[in-house]
């Protein structure tokens, strides 16, 4: 048997369970006789004592299994994303829970706007090379200009010396000469630039085309369709046509549908009954009547508040993710299903048990009981083990069968 490495877990989930509250799910099973423990009326042969007007119950034995029960959604462990690619508006979707193969269309977009984009990309590398043509036209004549002058400026000096012309001439050519040549380097800019427009041009344009060729998303493996969510914690929703995504924003998922996870959290109260690999049973609420063999595979190393639905807000009780790997390959489990995971926390071969109804504790916070003896009441001390907000295994105090009370007798 385990005992609980402190009392003060139990009373509490005594005060909670007298209180009416509902903080956790648990659940106890019996096997293999099948016993399952319900609390008015059950099998532990509660009655009714016509002079205390006080509900009864007898002590029980046998196997017992304590789980930890808490819903979640399923997911598959690896999947292919894919991702919007500019902000264009979503105009077509393929139905979620489509089964897609290698290349179908997943998505269409907006091509209006790119169409036009792409025209005035057109229109620019035309005007860039009109320009480029301009530039090198120009400079061809200036080249050819400047080459005249050159050789002009080259005869001069010899007639200079033979006294032909005047040295004034000569330098009046070689000032001519400089000039051309400094016209031509400026010429040659122009063109190199005028390329270089052509180039920038070209590249818009490309980009344009291929943007305006993205305007559909296509299927890189088979897989199931899954649509990505977006918003925060409090306005999720799904990708729906009208939707203009950012770039590089979550569209479809293509979920490996042969390995799949349960996320689900955990109280931090249960925190010390948990650990990687304890079993856990899966069910799915789409089919209730199944259940899928599982295991704890991660429990997050931090806690995190809980969104509390009721004032829209976090706080209040710590919660703890806990991802639980389904160890069975089935078609039907699919991601987004809503699954129940119950957590095989503790069994018990042969162990004691009684309603935690019947507990109560004394001044000095120890558990104790009302046992109806001989038809005397009276109070005994218990030692108490695992619980959940049913039932609590008795380790030392009680014995099969004996009959106790499931409420304070009032002449006590």
């Amino acid at each position: 048997m385990r005992r609980m490495s402190t009392s003060s877990h139990f009373f509490h989930e005594v005060e909670n369970f007298l209180a009416a509250a509902n903080r956790r799910k648990l659940a106890m099973i019996m096997a293999p006789v099948a016993i399952v423990v319900f609390w008015a009326g059950s099998n532990f042969l509660a009655s009714e004592d016509d002079s205390l007007e006080i509900r009864r119950a007898k002590v029980k034995r046998g196997p017992v299994t304590i789980k930890i029960i808490e819903s979640g959604e399923m997911r598959a462990q690896d999947q292919v994303t894919i991702s919007a690619v500019g902000d264009k508006q979503i105009r077509w979707l393929v139905p979620e829970g489509k089964w897609v193969e290698e290349g179908d269309t997943l998505a269409r977009f907006e091509s209006e706007k790119y169409e036009i984009a792409r025209g005035e990309g057109q229109s620019d590398v035309l005007l860039a090379k009109a320009d480029l043509a301009k530039a090198l036209s120009e400079l061809e004549a200036q080249q050819m200009q400047e080459d005249v002058i050159r050789k002009n400026y080259e005869i001069l000096p010899p007639l200079a010396q033979k006294g032909f012309i005047m040295e004034y001439e000569v330098e009046e050519a070689r000032l001519k000469y400089i000039e051309a040549k400094a016209k031509t380097r400026s010429l040659q800019a122009a063109a190199q630039a005028a390329r270089a427009n052509v180039v920038r041009a070209e590249r818009a344009l490309g980009q344009r085309e291929r943007k305006l060729r993205q305007g559909a998303a296509l299927a890189p493996r088979a897989g199931l369709v899954v649509y990505a969510t977006v918003g925060d914690e409090e306005n999720r929703k799904k990708i729906a046509v009208g939707m203009i995504p950012l770039e590089g924003m979550d569209l479809v998922y293509l979920p490996d549908v042969s390995s799949m996870l349960v996320d689900i959290q955990v109280s931090e109260v249960d925190l010390a009954r948990l650990k990687v690999g304890l079993p856990v049973e899966v069910r799915l609420d789409a089919y209730p009547d199944e259940v899928f063999k599982g295991e704890i595979q991660t429990i997050a190393d931090l806690a995190k508040p809980k969104f509390n639905l009721m004032t829209g807000k976090f706080g209040g009780a710590k919660i703890f993710d806990v991802t639980i790997r389904v160890l069975e390959r089935d078609l039907r489990l699919k991601p987004g299903l809503t699954a129940t995971a119950d957590i095989i926390a503790h069994k018990y071969e042969d162990a004691l048990y009684i309603p935690i109804e019947s507990v109560f504790l004394d001044d000095q916070s120890q558990p104790f009981v009302y046992v109806k003896q001989r038809g005397k009441i009276t109070p005994r001390p218990v030692v108490i083990g695992d619980s959940n907000e049913r039932i609590v295994v008795i380790e030392k105090g009680l014995q099969e069968d004996d009959e106790i009370l499931l409420g304070r007798p009032g002449n006590i």
